[in-house]
């Protein structure tokens, strides 16, 4: 499936064509679990995703279209995230693991590691995990058929105005949620920034044909700060879990050394994020955005 938008056809036509794609390929992984249910329900939510950010970009085309459905598949993808939650434990207690300095400390993070399997399956062998995946297949086929009464009677012009505008909105954001974070350091902060890269990842992705050379290299940027922020996202997840269920990780030992290269991990995270978002999103956001829709209009 072509995932870029084509500036010489209809916006809504090529709304409705990504958008498809990305839900007949969750419902598939979904049906299929071709590596288990969790990593079903992972595919689908990175699918969930990127019709989020794809609507984001167009979201003053049709704000109510745009408020509907981040509504309905955001929801969906909340759910999901429960059981993802269990999996992503297991992850990111293997990362530790081999970010470990001593190995005192990667002997008890790869004990954790064990422990977070166990449970991991546990869950993902529950009868909830299947309701839930139904429940998934539902709101795609009622995402389907929202998606194609999608309509827009914009010429090329306008459609410019409509990317330049949502490309505009999430680089705001993404600078408001920067210096938020150098302000708090705090981690919903560094999660909101996290979810504005996403954003602007798949939108150059998106909108690659209007310069391919500079948001293919922008497209590598954001995905580099997209994992980076993610691996730090993990870790604060893992620390409330640690917090809430400390008989889940196991002997006070063990969870001292994982704390140990936790609080490393997220050091070292936070010196490598910062300095590349204040590279992608300028803080001009408006020139940014004039840019991109006069090189749209220019694609056209």
């Amino acid at each position: 499936m072509r995932l870029s938008l084509k500036a010489d056809r209809p916006l809504d036509k090529e709304v409705q064509r990504i958008t498809s794609g990305y839900l007949v390929r969750a419902k598939t992984v979904l049906n299929e679990q071709p590596e288990g249910p969790h990593e079903a329900i992972h595919t689908a939510r990175k699918q969930f995703k990127r019709i989020r950010s794809l609507y984001r970009l167009v979201a003053t085309a049709d704000p109510a279209f745009q408020k509907t459905e981040n509504e309905r598949i955001g929801a969906l993808g909340r759910h999901l995230r429960e059981s993802r939650d269990a999996t992503s434990l297991v992850e990111t207690a293997r990362r530790l693991a081999d970010a470990a300095s001593t190995t005192d400390e990667h002997m008890a993070v790869n004990r954790i590691h064990q422990r977070l399997i166990v449970r991991r399956d546990a869950i993902a062998s529950t009868a909830a995990t299947e309701e839930l995946i139904a429940d998934a297949l539902t709101t795609c086929d009622e995402a389907l058929e929202a998606v194609a009464r999608f309509r827009l009677d914009v010429g090329q012009s306008r459609a410019a105005e409509i990317l330049g505008d949502g490309w505009r909105t999430t680089g705001k954001k993404a600078v408001t949620a920067l210096r938020q974070v150098k302000e708090t350091g705090e981690a919903d902060r560094f999660h909101s920034l996290r979810k504005r890269t996403q954003d602007r990842w798949v939108h150059c992705r998106f909108l690659v044909e209007a310069w391919p050379g500079a948001l293919l290299s922008m497209r590598k940027q954001a995905r580099q700060l997209v994992t980076l922020l993610g691996e730090k996202q993990d870790i604060a997840l893992l620390t409330g879990f640690a917090d809430a269920h400390p008989e889940e990780i196991g002997p006070p030992q063990d969870l001292a050394h994982l704390i140990a290269v936790m609080i490393a991990e997220e050091r070292r995270l936070r010196a490598e994020a910062l300095p590349l978002a204040k590279r992608l999103f300028p803080r001009d956001v408006r020139q940014d955005a004039a840019r991109i829709t006069l090189l749209w209009r220019h694609a056209a």
